[in-house]
């Protein structure tokens, strides 16, 4: 029975070994991550005014490659489909567009766009401490809205009577929805904005977490992202605002 037990402890042993042994010689990792973010907008210059949270989501797929055959540093990249909130006021009053003289009050822009974002990062990783791993890391984003959606929120209604509760600001159609600050055809500056959202969409990533090794090469990833815009999101030429995000990443690697 001793001799049972003994060899029973010694082929978990083995099979402990190896397991330890393909992690740590493992260079390349791929995985999915879903992540809830919550958003808002830094308002840098303008009549404009960030008017609370924004839930959004994200999802997509991440690959590890490690750098200078340390198990302690890695590039990390990744695809993601991001839908980013943006609820911004204007300050003061507006007026409408293309022979629209009427005079807005309480005007809110709801923005929920979409982007294709692709970070890149250098991940920082401590060694295994009882199955599992702490990182951070720090990087830059590059993003590029792929939906454009935006709801405008005013008194009276900017959308009259056309049924509509949202329109996509960037659709040359939907400049009946700017204000150009028409009054007796002479358009007044402070009057006016126009909601067209720029493509691109540039921010700096701080984040941390940790790897809980699961089975195999399987291991399940949780942590924070904080993505900081460092880009005008509107192509306003009187209004320069940044939106930024917090998420909360959830994912398996492999």
């Amino acid at each position: 029975m001793k001799k049972i037990i003994l060899l029973f402890t010694g082929l978990i042993s083995a099979a402990a070994f190896n397991i330890a042994s393909a992690q740590e010689s493992k260079s390349f990792s791929f995985g999915f991550k879903v992540s809830p973010n919550f958003a808002w907008v830094k308002v840098q210059e303008g009549p404009m005014t960030n008017n609370g949270l924004g839930l959004g989501f994200t999802y997509g797929v991440t690959a590890d490659f490690m750098l200078l055959k340390n198990q302690n540093y890695w590039l990390s990249t990744e695809l993601n489909v991001t839908s980013l909130p943006s609820k911004v006021q204007h300050t003061g009053d507006l007026k409408g567009s293309s022979g629209n003289n009427a005079t807005y009050k309480n005007v809110q822009f709801n923005y929920n766009n979409q982007y294709l974002q692709i970070p890149v990062s250098i991940k920082f990783k401590t060694d295994d401490l009882g199955g599992m791993k702490y990182y951070m890391q720090f990087g830059l984003g590059m993003s590029f809205a792929m939906q454009k959606k935006v709801e405008t929120i005013s008194d009276p209604s900017i959308y009259g009577n056309s049924g509509l509760t949202s329109h996509d600001p960037n659709n040359p159609s939907n400049d009946i929805y700017d204000f150009a600050g028409i009054d007796n055809n002479k358009p007044d500056p402070s009057l006016t904005f126009k909601d067209d959202i720029n493509t691109f969409r540039g921010s700096m990533i701080i984040g941390a977490g940790v790897e809980y090794h699961l089975s195999g090469n399987m291991n399940l990833l949780a942590g924070l992202k904080f993505d900081n815009g460092f880009t005008d999101i509107f192509a306003d030429a009187r209004v320069n605002a940044r939106n930024n995000f917090l998420s909360l990443q959830v994912g398996l690697t492999f």
